[in-house]
């Protein structure tokens, strides 16, 4: 990409601020031996606070949305920014499951405002959307990837309560950083689809499409949500590696990171391909091979389950750049903003839903359960998304 000046710092600032934010959502579900150990207690309520904190970070979601569109995004990811790493520095006090539980709650609340900010930011002052959406994708893809890990590596050193900590201190510098930007950076043209096009696309958007899209990305939020709370378990239950002498804790952490660096190849990709081709075929072919892998990882053990994972993370998260595209052609530029409120409450907010649910049924099932149940919402996402692929072909056909 050939990026000026600003757009260089926009990057710099999103790419920064995404891995961060996935930092924050990924923190405890590494954790969760640990902190069990310490409160006594379980696998629901510890899918119980994963619930609280997403559904704080999907619910926020639509007024910062609409909020960047009336005073800027770029002020939103600063108060993002200060706002979760200040509040993420309290658990290093609290001396009981609530506490801990209304703690990430308030975090998650900070966090919201950053999916729809961001990326109504770089809607607005990146002309190579497609690539920027899939770059932005790339460094969210590390950072989730990379949570597993090293929040496995640092609690289990130090304590469980030192990874929010370390994470708090690295947001509050970046915080500082984004003040540096200008609060309406604005591309000073447009060298991906033209804004001519975009328009026409978004009226050619029916409200039963839109719909239909939104819905499918509900269903893939609450995949995420289940999948992403308890791969580090099922990872340290299901994965014997002899080579490597370590704790169920760590080894779950560091070969759920493993898999899920391929999720940043996956971003990469589908952010190209979106400039190139239809952008409902791109979706359609992510979401139907995610779903073919996720229970594939309902099955498996070992390098099965690692094989599984890594090719779950490279299409699941190859969906996320190809999302966030679609908006930008959906909706007219102005309501950008709302488009993306919409599109994170629903698989933040609603899919959070998934997280208490696979707890229930991890305690109820077995952890093996939770894939299957994901491995559902995956086949419905594909079935909604292969609908849109047919609707939007009819709109596009000529009429005879």
């Amino acid at each position: 990409m050939n990026l000026n000046r600003q757009e260089k710092k926009v990057m710099t600032l999103t790419t920064a601020s995404h891995s961060l934010v996935h930092l924050f959502e990924g923190v405890l579900p590494p954790l969760i031996p640990l902190v069990i150990a310490d409160f006594g207690t379980d696998y629901f309520r510890m899918g119980l606070i994963v619930s609280i904190f997403s559904y704080a970070f999907g619910l926020g979601s639509l007024p910062a949305g609409m909020l960047s569109d009336k005073i800027g995004p770029r002020r939103l990811v600063s108060v993002y920014l200060l706002g979760a790493s200040l509040a993420i520095l309290l658990v290093s006090g609290a001396r009981s499951l609530w506490v801990y539980a209304a703690i990430m709650g308030v975090v998650g609340a900070f966090c919201s405002i950053y999916h729809p900010a961001a990326n109504t930011l770089i809607s607005h002052a990146i002309r190579q959307k497609g690539g920027a959406f899939g770059i932005h994708g790339i460094a969210g893809s590390l950072g989730v990837a990379i949570v597993p890990v090293l929040s496995a590596w640092i609690g289990t050193l130090i304590g469980w309560r030192a990874p929010h900590v370390v994470f708090g201190l690295v947001g509050i510098a970046v915080g500082i950083y984004s003040l540096s930007l200008p609060r309406y950076p604005k591309a000073a043209g447009d060298a991906g689809r033209p804004a001519a096009k975009s328009a026409e696309a978004a009226k050619r958007t029916s409200l039963f499409n839109l719909v239909l899209f939104f819905l499918s990305a509900t269903a893939l939020g609450m995949t995420y949500k289940g999948i992403m709370t308890f791969l580090p378990v099922y990872m340290g239950q299901k994965v014997h590696l002899t080579l490597f002498q370590m704790d169920t804790v760590a080894l779950g952490g560091s070969v759920a990171t493993l898999a899920l660096l391929s999720g940043a190849v996956g971003q990469y990709l589908a952010g190209r391909l979106t400039d190139r081709f239809q952008p409902e075929k791109v979706y359609l072919g992510s979401v139907a091979l995610g779903t073919f892998f996720v229970f594939v990882m309902a099955i498996s053990r070992d390098g099965l389950l690692i094989l599984a994972a890594v090719l779950y993370a490279f299409f699941y998260f190859s969906v996320q750049p190809t999302q966030n595209f679609l908006v930008s052609c959906y909706l007219p530029v102005e309501r950008h903003g709302m488009g993306y409120g919409i599109l994170f409450i629903l698989t933040f907010g609603v899919g959070s839903t998934a997280a208490a649910v696979s707890g229930y049924l991890a305690d109820r099932f077995g952890l093996e359960s939770v894939f299957y149940a994901m491995g559902l919402c995956f086949l419905a996402s594909t079935v909604m998304v292969l609908t849109l692929v047919i609707q939007r072909g009819r709109a596009a056909a000529p009429a005879v």
